[in-house]
């Protein structure tokens, strides 16, 4: 900056301006321009980007400043005026060399600081949002880190009372995390709530994907299996408080394995997968890497369809598929899990364990048909037991039908063959517009399994009785099922359901001798369910 300084005093005072000088001066800056140039190369795009300007605009004030000063060297020369003329009439060109004297000290200054700054920070911006969770992501795409979570406070209220408690209750707590780098995704996610886990925190989804191709993507680790249409869907999102009794017959919802998954055509998705079959978080599932004398595993597919997509048909759903399953069931095992009522209140079927190693099988049809704000869906699920010398049978199904009374469309909540969050017209809001959206419902339900009695073998599903051989379970019974989903905002949700259970067989509950030791019989069971919902 000397030289520039220095020619800068010699056009002030009037002195002949040594061409030298400019050449030093532009020699000087040709120096910062070539310290630019091998900066390291692992700079920011955006600095480099910046930093390009600069050198730009520097070679550009240097060739004003080049001619600049030849142009007062010649008036100096040529002239025959008074010594005094040539700086009159030079005086436009000796502002105009300050200026550009100015202006490359304050561009030197940014490159100093630029070149500074270049060797302390080589990533990019992060940017945060929230939509279907809290999100992070840089600005180039590398990479996306997402925060997701849910609180469920359920409120249960039973009529007879000898069915269940009435209670408050945390039905589910989650806090999660996904990460994907390009081709590559992983998530992790624990619950919280103790309701199924004894009151640890147990692990729900553990897994790796590689997702590179949108028709076969891949999957390692603790995951859900897609085995019918609402047990596919988020719990968040489903359409009454608590799924169907279909569900039971489904197994345990998380399971260890590996799965190839896609939407190879648009509208078409399926599922394939191969599992322990034995479910987490339990003795059993956790010892697995002991269990040498039984190997079996699980093996799935399911495959749907939107025909409605196919067809172009807008505003509408038309979801159709099935599934098939095939394992084995352990000795020891419990053939299915214990059902309860729709409710979660009475505990209405159970039976004793196999002795024996049993071949099972689950199949499933399922059918959703949407337009605008109706849906009618229906599932049809089969468990199947093939022992020595015996063959015992669950089945299950529902239908229900539903309506959004604010206008939403069920196809816009539809992705990757499953229903998801619904998204009001209007949020919520206190004193404003916005009510949000309402859906009203209905269900009804049927649960058959009366292959398995009391009079059968034990060891082979034989229905559970009392130690006096009364009848305290039913091994068919049917629901109907009313409620109402209000979602305030596309994260917060109140629910109410009625659910009234119908037992075929009439079962007989003893309260134990340190209260009332009275017996009870009764055929039926009322509830009234609510939930407060949030999630991210």
């Amino acid at each position: 900056m000397n030289h520039v300084k220095d020619l800068a005093i010699c056009i002030a005072t009037g002195q002949q301006v040594p061409f030298s000088r400019v050449k030093k001066m532009t020699a000087a800056v040709s120096t910062v321009m070539l310290g630019l140039s091998i900066t390291p190369a692992w700079a920011d795009a955006e600095t480099d980007a910046r930093i390009a300007q600069l050198q730009q605009m520097l070679e550009a004030q240097q060739q004003q400043m080049q001619m600049l000063a030849n142009e007062l060297k010649a008036l100096k020369a040529t002239s025959s005026k008074p010594a005094e003329s040539p700086h009159a009439i030079a005086t436009e060109e000796k502002l105009q060399l300050r200026e550009q004297q100015s202006k490359i000290e304050a561009m030197a200054d940014q490159l100093k600081t630029l070149q500074a700054a270049r060797g302390q920070s080589t990533g990019q911006p992060v940017y945060a949002n929230f939509k279907n969770g809290l999100s992070f992501e840089d600005g180039s795409g590398a990479w996306r880190l997402g925060i997701n979570g849910r609180v469920q406070a359920d409120y249960r209220s039973f009529a007879p009372d000898i069915a269940a408690a009435d209670t408050f209750n945390i039905r589910r707590a989650r806090l999660g995390a996904n990460v994907s780098m390009k081709d590559f995704a992983a998530r992790l996610e624990a619950e919280y709530s103790g309701t199924a886990n004894n009151g640890s925190v147990g692990l729900t989804y553990a897994h790796v994907d590689y997702t590179h191709f949108n028709g076969f993507k891949f999957r390692a680790g603790q995951f859900k299996p897609f085995y019918g249409l609402e047990r596919a869907m988020n719990a968040n999102f489903t359409d009454f408080q608590e799924r169907g009794s279909t569900d039971y017959l489904l197994g345990p919802t998380f399971d260890r394995g590996v799965m190839v998954f896609g939407e190879p055509i648009p509208g078409l998705f399926y599922n394939a997968s191969w599992t322990d079959g034995k479910g987490v978080n339990t003795t059993t599932a956790n010892g697995d890497e002991t269990d040498a004398k039984y190997d079996n595993k699980d093996a799935l597919l399911r495959v749907v369809g939107n025909i409605a997509q196919f067809a172009n048909w807008k505003d509408s759903v038309v979801h159709v598929g099935g599934f098939y399953a095939k394992g084995q069931q352990e000795p020891g095992s419990i053939t299915t899990l214990n059902v309860q009522t729709e409710g979660r209140g009475y505990t209405v079927f159970s039976t004793d364990t196999f002795t024996r190693a049993v071949d099972r099988s689950r199949q499933g049809y399922e059918l959703a048909l949407a337009h605008g704000p109706l849906k009618f869906q229906t599932e049809h699920i089969q468990e199947k037991f093939d022992g020595s010398n015996f063959d015992r049978d669950l089945t299950a199904w529902y239908a229900s039908i539903n309506w959004i009374v604010t206008g939403e469309t069920f196809a816009s909540t539809y992705k990757d063959g499953m229903f998801g969050r619904l998204r009001p017209k209007q949020d919520f809001a206190w004193g404003g517009d916005g009510w949000g959206a309402l859906q009203l419902g209905a269900r009804y339900s049927k649960f058959d399994g009366s292959d398995f009695v009391t009079a059968n073998a034990a060891g082979t599903g034989r229905l559970t009785t009392d130690t006096a051989g009364n009848a305290i379970r039913s091994n068919e019974f049917d629901t109907w099922t009313i409620g109402a989903n209000w979602m305030l905002t596309p994260y917060i949700r109140l629910v109410a359901n009625y659910v009234h259970t119908h037992f075929d067989t009439p079962v007989t509950v003893t309260t134990p001798a340190s209260s009332t030791n009275k017996s009870y019989t009764f055929d039926h069971e009322d509830a009234i369910t609510m939930r407060a919902q949030f999630d991210f």
